[in-house]
C-alpha cells in the first residue's frame, strides 16, 4: 500500500484526482436516452459538478450542445479523471492511452472480462482484469471498479456514477461498499442518511478497501466511517487504517458479509474476493474498536447515531416516551441486548416530581404522558432536559409517534430540536415501529442533527454499539490497553530454540507440545515417555498414583477416540494391563502423566489466519469444546484486561466462580495462562499452524494443562 497519510490541510492524497477531480473525461458518453453513456452525464450535471467535464466518443461530434473528442488524446488539457463506459473488448486500449496521457485516475463500471476469455487459474495470469490490475500498478494509477456503481463525494459536488442519489443534502457519514446494490440502497432511499463520501469499490482494480477509507479520514466532513466489506485485498494496509481511524478517534462501522460457508462461497464468485474465516474479522474488529453489525439496517443506524460527532462520557442511557406500552417494550427489548439505563440521582427525581402530571413515577425510563392539557407539551421538554442534565446520563431517547401525514403533537419536534442548544450528549428520536413513513420529518430534524431511527430494535441495538464503543476509547485513555508486544530476552531465546526445532519438520509429541508450553510459563501436567513395559513400570513409579496413561505413538492426534487415554491408574498391576493392551492395539509409545485433580475443564487454542495472524481460542474444554461450541477469539497477543473480557465472555464463566461447594477457581492463573499463550503463539505464529491444549484444567490451586497437541507450518 502505498502511503497515504497526510499531515495538513495544504497536503494531498494520492487518491484525489480520482476522487475529487477538477477535470472529468466521460469516454463512451452517448446521447441516447437510457443507456449508461447517457446516464452518467446527466448525473454529473444534475449533481452540480464545478469542474471541466470532457465527452470523448467518436461516432458524435456533439452532444447536448457540447463538443465531443475522438479520443483522450485529442483533449488539450490535463484529465484528473476519467470514466472509461466501454465494453471489455476496448477497454485494454484505453487504460493503456488514459497511463499515457498521466490520466489521474479511472472509474470503470464494467466487469472487465472478454467474451470466450477463461478465468481458470492457469490463464488467470493472461487475464484482462489480472493485465489491467498490474499495467494500474506499474503506473501508480488508481481505480474505482471494475464492475462498480462509482462514486458520489458530496462535498465537491462529483456524482460520478449512472446511478442518481436524487437530490440529497450533505452530511458526515463516509459509506465504502464493495456490493453496488449497498452503493444504491442507503443512498436512493431515506434521506435522513447524509453522506460526505459514498464509493462503491468493486473488483479493486488497483485501489482497495482501505484506500478509499484512508482518503474518508483525511476528509474534515468526515465523522464516521461505514463500510459495507465481502473480504481484505490488502490485510497490513486495513490495519494500518484502522489505527489510523483509533488515532483520529474516528468510529469505523463494519457489516461483513461471506460469514458463513455458503455465502463465502458465494463471495468469490462475486467480486474475486476470498472471503476470510469470519472468526478472525471479529477478533481484528474487537481489538480496534470497530463496531461490528450484522445487516444493513444496523450499520446505517449505528453510523446514523455516531453522525452527530460527539463524544460520549460516562453515565448511561436516559429515556423519555409517551407512552407506557412502548416503554415497556424498550425495556425488554433493551435487557435482551443488555443495553442498561441510568439510574439519575435524587436531585434529577425530585425536579421530575414536581413537574410530572399525578401518579407518573418520576424514573428513568420515563412515561411524561399525562391528560392532555395546554401543558401537556410543557411538560415533555422540561421533563426531557431534567433527564438529559442529569449527571448519569451520557445520552438520551425520546420516543414518539409521528409520521409525515399526521402528527398529534407537533410540538414534540420542536421539543426535539431544542435539545441540541442546552445539551451536548447523543440524543435521538425514536419510532417503535420499523414501517413508519417519518422520512420526511427524519429529514427536518437531521437539519439540526437529531437522528430519528425506526425500530425499537435497530435503536436499541445503535445504542448498545456506541456504548460499546464509548467503553473501548475509554479503556484505550486510561492505558489499559498497553503495548504488549515488547518481549524479554528469555522469551525471544526460547522462541527462537523452538522455531529451530519445528522447522526441521518432525512433528511434536504431546511431550514435547508440553515442554513447549512448560518452557513460556504455563504449568503442565509434565509426561514421561516410554516404549516398553519395563520403561513404563518404572516411570510409573516416579510419577506416582493416581496417574494417566496415554498412547504416544505418532500421527495419533485426538487418543480418546482410539482408546489411546487411560485415566486414574492406581497400582502397577493396572499400569501393566493397560500397557499391554495400547501396545496391543496401537503401538508400544505411551506417556506417564500424573493424575490432575478434578477442576473445571477448560481449553486454549490457537489458529493461524493467512492474513492478519495468529488467534488464540479460549473455551469449554473437555468433550463439551465441540458440543457447547462455548469460545472467545483474540488476536495474539493480548493482556490480562483482554484476557479477562475474553473469559467473561463466555457461558461457564460461573463455573469458575465455584457451584454447589466448589471452591472458587485460581481467575489469576487462568488469566496469566492466557496471555502466556498469546505471548507464545505470537512468537512463534511464523512456524505454528495450530495448536490445542484441551483439557486445561483449572481449580482453586491453579490451572494445568494435561493435553497439548501443537502443529507446524507445512
Amino acid at each position: 500500500m502505498q502511503n497515504n497519510n497526510t499531515s495538513s490541510a495544504d497536503s494531498t492524497h494520492r487518491l484525489d484526482r480520482l476522487l475529487k477531480p477538477k477535470s472529468i473525461a466521460l469516454v463512451g458518453v452517448s446521447p441516447r436516452p437510457g443507456t449508461v453513456g447517457n446516464d452518467m452525464l446527466k448525473v454529473l450535471n444534475d449533481g452540480g459538478y464545478p469542474g471541466t467535464v470532457y465527452l470523448v466518443n467518436p461516432r458524435y461530434e456533439e452532444i447536448a450542445g457540447t463538443a465531443c473528442f475522438s479520443s483522450m488524446t485529442d483533449i488539450p488539457d490535463t484529465i484528473d479523471m476519467a470514466v472509461l463506459s466501454v465494453t471489455g473488448a476496448r477497454m485494454e486500449a484505453l487504460v493503456d492511452e488514459a497511463i499515457g496521457l498521466n490520466v489521474g485516475g479511472l472509474t470503470i463500471y464494467d466487469y472487465c472480462k472478454i467474451k470466450g476469455e477463461s478465468i481458470d487459474e492457469e490463464s488467470r495470469d493472461s487475464s484482462l482484469l489480472e493485465r489491467l490490475k498490474v499495467k494500474a500498478e506499474q503506473a501508480g494509477m488508481p481505480i474505482c471498479g471494475g464492475n462498480c456503481m462509482g462514486y458520489y463525494n458530496f462535498e465537491t459536488d462529483t456524482h460520478v456514477s449512472f446511478q442518481s442519489p436524487g437530490q440529497r443534502k450533505p452530511g458526515h457519514i463516509s459509506l465504502i461498499a464493495h456490493s453496488g446494490s449497498i452503493f444504491v440502497l442507503p443512498t436512493s432511499n431515506d434521506p435522513r442518511f447524509r453522506f460526505n463520501l459514498v464509493v462503491s469499490a468493486g473488483q479493486e482494480i488497483s485501489t482497495s478497501l482501505d484506500d478509499y477509507m484512508d482518503f474518508a479520514l483525511e476528509q474534515e466532513s468526515t465523522r464516521v466511517l461505514a463500510v459495507f466489506m465481502e473480504a481484505v485485498r490488502n490485510p497490513q494496509g486495513f490495519i494500518k487504517v484502522l489505527e489510523k481511524a483509533l488515532l483520529k478517534n474516528i468510529p469505523v462501522v463494519v457489516t461483513k458479509v461471506g460469514r458463513t460457508e455458503a455465502s463465502a462461497k458465494l463471495a468469490a464468485t462475486h467480486s474475486g474476493a476470498i472471503a476470510g474465516n469470519n472468526t478472525v474479522y471479529e477478533a481484528l474488529f474487537k481489538k480496534y474498536g470497530v463496531i461490528c453489525t450484522d445487516t444493513l439496517d444496523d450499520l446505517m443506524n449505528t453510523a446514523l447515531l455516531l453522525s452527530q460527532g460527539i463524544e460520549l462520557d460516562t453515565g448511561e442511557l436516559g429515556y423519555i416516551t409517551d407512552s407506557g406500552g412502548l416503554r415497556e417494550l424498550f425495556v425488554d427489548t433493551s435487557e435482551q441486548y443488555q443495553v442498561p439505563f441510568a439510574q439519575i440521582t435524587a436531585e434529577t427525581a425530585g425536579k421530575l416530581k414536581k413537574r410530572l402530571p399525578l401518579g407518573l413515577d418520576p424514573v428513568n425510563p420515563l412515561d411524561a404522558a399525562g391528560s392532555f392539557t395546554p401543558d401537556f407539551a410543557n411538560v415533555f421538554r422540561d421533563c426531557i432536559r431534567h433527564v438529559m442534565d442529569d449527571p448519569n446520563v451520557a445520552l438520551g431517547v425520546f420516543e414518539f409517534e409521528a409520521r409525515d401525514e399526521f402528527i398529534y403533537e407537533p410540538e414534540f419536534i420542536k421539543i426535539a430540536k431544542e435539545v441540541k442548544s442546552y445539551s451536548n450528549k447523543p440524543f435521538f428520536v425514536l419510532n417503535s415501529f420499523s414501517g413508519a413513513l417519518n422520512a420526511g420529518i427524519a429529514d427536518d430534524l437531521m437539519d439540526h442533527e437529531v437522528p430519528l431511527i425506526n425500530g425499537v430494535e435497530s435503536g436499541v441495538k445503535a445504542i448498545k454499539n456506541v456504548l460499546d464503543l464509548r467503553d473501548f476509547r475509554m479503556r484505550a485513555q486510561t492505558n489499559e490497553r498497553h503495548e504488549v508486544t515488547s518481549f524479554t530476552e528469555q522469551e525471544q531465546a526460547i522462541a527462537d530454540k523452538w522455531k529451530s526445532r519445528i522447522c526441521t519438520g518432525k512433528a511434536l509429541s504431546e511431550t514435547d507440545s508440553l515442554t513447549l508450553l512448560s518452557e513460556f510459563g504455563l504449568a503442565v501436567a509434565t509426561p514421561i515417555e516410554t516404549e516398553s513395559l519395563s520403561q513404563t513400570i518404572s516411570a510409573a513409579k516416579n510419577t506416582g498414583f493416581p496417574l494417566v496413561l496415554k498412547t504416544a505413538e505418532p500421527g495419533i492426534h485426538h487418543k480418546s477416540d482410539v482408546g489411546g487415554v487411560r485415566l486414574n491408574i492406581t497400582n502397577i498391576e493396572e499400569v501393566e494391563r493397560v500397557y499391554l493392551d495400547m501396545e496391543a492395539n496401537l503401538g508400544p509409545r505411551v506417556a506417564v502423566e500424573p493424575m490432575v485433580a478434578e477442576g473445571t475443564e477448560m481449553a486454549f487454542g490457537m489458529l493461524n489466519d493467512p492474513q492478519f495472524g495468529p488467534m488464540v481460542m479460549v473455551g469449554a474444554g473437555g468433550i463439551y469444546i465441540e458440543i457447547l461450541k462455548d469460545r472467545c477469539f483474540s488476536l495474539a497477543p493480548f493482556d490480562s484486561a483482554e484476557a479477562e473480557r475474553m473469559l467473561n465472555q463466555l457461558k461457564i464463566r460461573p463455573l469458575l466462580e465455584g457451584t454447589r461447594g466448589r471452591a472458587t477457581c485460581d481467575l489469576n492463573a487462568l488469566r496469566d495462562s492466557l496471555v502466556r499463550f498469546s505471548r507464545l503463539v505470537h512468537l512463534l505464529g511464523d512456524v505454528i499452524e495450530e495448536v490445542d491444549i484441551n483439557p486445561l484444567i483449572v481449580d482453586h490451586k491453579g490451572c494445568v494443562a494435561v493435553d497439548a497437541l501443537v502443529i507446524g507450518k507445512n
